[in-house]
C-alpha cells in the first residue's frame, strides 16, 4: 500500500510530521482528519530514504523559519501597507486557494499546485513565495504575514485562528467575502468621483486657455483702444497673477505640512492625538469610526463562530484596530471582560460601540448566541459605513461641480463683459 509523508497541524496549534499508509491521497487526508490533524502538506513517500545530511538540512530550514516567525511576532513588526492593485492580486490568490482546499486538497498541496499552474505571473510568484515558506516549516498565517504588500495583518490573524481550530475553509470564505466587499466599496467611490473629476479637469483646462490666450488678447485690445478691464476680467487676471507669484510657495508649504504631520504621527503621542482628532471630524470621523467597527466586528463574529474562546478572540481583534483611540477603548474593555464583565457591558462602559449595537450584543450573550448577534451588528456597521461613504461622495461631487460651474460662469461673464466693453469703446 502506498505511503504518504505528511505535515499536519495538531489541535493545540503545533505542527507534526510523519508517514501514513493509505490507498490514495484522498483517503490519507480523511484518515488524518479522523486523527484530528489538519494536513498542511501530503505527498507520496519516495522509495529511497532521505540522507542524514538532507534531513539535517531540512531541519535547519525549519528552525530558521520558526525563529523568523517568532521574532516577527515578539517584536510586533507591523506589515507595510500594500496598494489596491496588489490587494486585488492577494484576493484572487485566496479565491483560487479556497477552490482547491474546499475540494479536499490540503493547504500545502493546494499552494504548491497554484505555484505551478497559475497563469498570472504576479499570482504565481506570490504562490511560489508562500510555498517556499511553508516548505521551510512556516504556518500559512506566518507565510501571509511576510507578504504584507498583498495581505493586511488582520487577514493573517484570522488565518492563524482558522489554522488553530483546523477549520480553515469557512475562515477563508469569510476573509474573501470581506475583501470583496472592501473592493466593491472602493470601486464605488472611484466610479462616483470619476464624473466630477472629469468636469473639474475640463473646467480647469478652460480657465487656463482663457487666462493664457483669450484674456491677454482682450487686454491688449482694450489698452490700444484706451478702454478699461471689466471687474470680472480683472478679478481673473489678479487671481492668475497671485497664483503665479505665490502658488509655488503655497504648494511647498502644503508639502512640508503634510511631511511634518506624517512624521508627527509616527510618534506615539502624535498618533494618539491625531487619531482622537480624526474621530471628531464632521463627516470623516464617523467613516473612520464605522470602518474600524466593521472590520473588528466582522473578525469577532468570524472567530466566535469558529469556536475560538472569547479571550483569544478579543486578543486577536485588538491587534487589527487601526485607530489608537478605539484600540485603547477596546483594550480597556478587554481587560474588564477578562475580569468577569460581559462584552456588551464592557463595550458600553468604554463607548466602543453605539447603544443599539450594545443592546443586540446583550441579547446575544443572554441567549448564548453571541457570534450571530455580532454578525448582525456588523451588518449594521456595514450599512452605516456605506451610507456615510455615499454621503461624502455626493458632497464632494456636488462641491466639485459647483466650483467648476462657478469658474466657467466667471469666465463667461468675463468674456461677455469684455466684448461689451470693447464694443462700447469702439462706438465712443
Amino acid at each position: 500500500m502506498p505511503q504518504f509523508d505528511y505535515k499536519a497541524r495538531q489541535p493545540d496549534g503545533t505542527t507534526t510530521t510523519g508517514t501514513i499508509e493509505s490507498a490514495d491521497r484522498r483517503q490519507a487526508t480523511q484518515r488524518l482528519r479522523e486523527q484530528k490533524l489538519s494536513p498542511i502538506t501530503l505527498k507520496e513517500a519516495r522509495s529511497a530514504k532521505r540522507s542524514a545530511l538532507g534531513a539535517l538540512r531540512e531541519k535547519a530550514k525549519s528552525l530558521t523559519a520558526s525563529k523568523r516567525q517568532s521574532a516577527t511576532a515578539d517584536h510586533g513588526i507591523q506589515p507595510s501597507k500594500g496598494t489596491p492593485k496588489r490587494e486585488k492580486v492577494g484576493l484572487a490568490f485566496l479565491t483560487r486557494l479556497l477552490e482547491l482546499h474546499a475540494s479536499g486538497l490540503p493547504i500545502g498541496d493546494a499552494i504548491r499546485i497554484l505555484s505551478q499552474r497559475l497563469s498570472d505571473s504576479e499570482q504565481k510568484q506570490l504562490a511560489s513565495s508562500i510555498w517556499r515558506d511553508l516548505s521551510e516549516g512556516a504556518t500559512l498565517a506566518g507565510a501571509l504575514t511576510r507578504q504584507s504588500l498583498y495581505f493586511s495583518g488582520s487577514i493573517s490573524y484570522v488565518i492563524e485562528a482558522g489554522e488553530a481550530t483546523g477549520n480553515l475553509a469557512p475562515i477563508l470564505r469569510k476573509v474573501i467575502d470581506f475583501l470583496e466587499e472592501k473592493q466593491a466599496i472602493r470601486q464605488k467611490m472611484i466610479t462616483s468621483m470619476a464624473y466630477p473629476g472629469f468636469i473639474c479637469t475640463v473646467a480647469f483646462g478652460v480657465v487656463i486657455i482663457f487666462l493664457t490666450v483669450l484674456l491677454p488678447q482682450i487686454q491688449g485690445m482694450l489698452d490700444r483702444l484706451g478702454g478699461e478691464m471689466t471687474w470680472s476680467a480683472q478679478l481673473l487676471m489678479d487671481g492668475s497673477a497671485f497664483l503665479i507669484k505665490f502658488g509655488p510657495f503655497l504648494l511647498i508649504a502644503l508639502v512640508l505640512a503634510a511631511v511634518a504631520l506624517s512624521q508627527w504621527r509616527k510618534r506615539p503621542t502624535g498618533r494618539k492625538k491625531s487619531d482622537k482628532w480624526f474621530l471628531k471630524l464632521p463627516l470623516l470621523g464617523k467613516i473612520f469610526y464605522y470602518s474600524d467597527l466593521f472590520q473588528s466586528g466582522n473578525l469577532v463574529s468570524t472567530l466566535l463562530e469558529s469556536g475560538i474562546n472569547t479571550t483569544e478572540v478579543l486578543r486577536l481583534t485588538e491587534r487589527t484596530l487601526k485607530n489608537t483611540e478605539l484600540r485603547e477603548r477596546f483594550h480597556t474593555a478587554r481587560g474588564q471582560v477578562n475580569e468577569g464583565l460581559s462584552i456588551a457591558q464592557a463595550f458600553k462602559r468604554n463607548a466602543f460601540m453605539p447603544d443599539l449595537a450594545v443592546d443586540i450584543l446583550t441579547v446575544g450573550e443572554n441567549t448564548g448566541n453571541l457570534g450571530h448577534s455580532m454578525s448582525e451588528v456588523t451588518k449594521g456597521f456595514r450599512l452605516e459605513l456605506t451610507k456615510r461613504l455615499g454621503l461624502m461622495t455626493n458632497l464632494v461631487a456636488s462641491g466639485a461641480l459647483i466650483c467648476a460651474f462657478l469658474m466657467v460662469a466667471l469666465i463667461a461673464i468675463g468674456i461677455v463683459t469684455s466684448v461689451f466693453q470693447v464694443s462700447q469703446t469702439l462706438s465712443n
